[in-house]
């Protein structure tokens, strides 16, 4: 009989360590979700309840505006000012020309209505901006991407005087020959 009952306290033992270790893991993986949800769902109630203090935190209109101006930005249209401009220029006593095709870039059709309409204006001054040029400037490229930017700054002065607005978001030269 003693026999018996220790092997009722063992088989009750065993039962209950395996009862045990079920509930062991039912808790660890209840605490695991918990843990989940938790750390989803505490940033919302943070949003809510302290949206300057918490980071990262949406707040409405700004956002959605900033969104929605991202989203509503215009593809990019180009415009090539024909014919290429023809400069020439002097470098130590010879005559030099530099022959550039330039493009203007902008979102606007408004912008470059303002261009063609302007084009007068826009090529005279980009003429005596080139003519000023020397060789050893327009044969590196650093002496080409200074032209460009102050092309550029051109274009957009002009646009800027006569429409209010620079326009032009950038300027390219298409193709550049130096003889």
């Amino acid at each position: 009989m003693a026999t018996e009952a220790v092997e009722g306290t063992e088989a009750a033992a065993e039962s209950g360590q395996g009862g045990g270790m079920v509930k062991m893991l039912g808790m660890g993986f209840g605490l695991f979700i918990l843990m989940i949800l938790s750390g989803l769902i505490s940033p919302m109630l943070g949003c809510m309840a302290m949206p300057d203090a918490m980071p990262g935190c949406q707040q409405g209109e700004p956002l959605a505006e900033g969104a929605k101006a991202a989203e509503e930005k215009a593809p990019p249209q180009y415009l090539a000012l024909d014919p290429p401009l023809v400069v020439s220029f002097e470098d130590r006593s010879a005559i030099r020309f530099l022959q550039v095709t330039v493009e203007v870039m902008a979102r606007d059709e408004d912008a470059i209505l303002a261009v063609q309409t302007h084009s007068p204006v826009i090529r005279n001054d980009l003429l005596m901006l080139m003519g000023g040029e020397s060789l050893s400037d327009l044969t590196k490229t650093e002496g080409k991407e200074r032209l460009r930017q102050a092309a550029l700054a051109v274009v957009q002065r002009i646009l800027t005087e006569n429409t209010g607005e620079p326009g032009v978001e950038d300027l390219y030269f298409t193709s550049f020959v130096v003889q």
